[in-house]
């Protein structure tokens, strides 16, 4: 899964450019956070799809006039600090924290949205998230 933030200029910010594309090459796209106004504005999407669809995308979105850039942002877990208490679990939307068959915690990074309810539940302070980084 890739995740993408799409910038969009003040002229650009009232097309409706990403179901455009969306349309254009069949790629479903989840919106994760938008910031949209007249002066412009971010779109931050993640798409779960072959190498060659994400390209089109991203070709398509660039025509178009937005800016596009691969972001990573990580969701850091301790393991020498987490106790595997699960106070996060329930907390977390998209079960991308998760208790195993031996009750201990897995992060799976992919599914994880960076909600970031996961932070303030943890007793012991075990989790963590970068800020959002384009990758070079």
């Amino acid at each position: 899964m890739k995740k993408l933030l799409l910038k969009y200029s003040p002229e650009k910010a009232g097309e409706p450019i990403l179901a455009g594309v969306i349309k254009e090459t069949g790629v479903l796209v989840n919106i994760l956070y938008a910031d949209i106004s007249a002066k412009g504005g971010e779109i931050l999407v993640a798409i779960d799809a072959p190498e060659q669809d994400l390209s089109k995308v991203i070709e398509s979105l660039k025509r178009k006039g937005v800016e596009v850039e691969e972001m990573r942002r990580k969701l850091n877990l301790d393991r020498e600090s987490c106790m595997d208490c699960g106070a996060c679990v329930s907390l977390c939307p998209t079960r991308a924290l998760h208790l195993t068959a031996d009750y201990s915690l897995q992060l799976d990074e992919d599914k994880c949205v960076y909600c970031e309810l996961c932070i303030s539940a943890c007793p012991v302070r075990a989790l963590k998230v970068s800020k959002f980084e384009a990758i070079s």
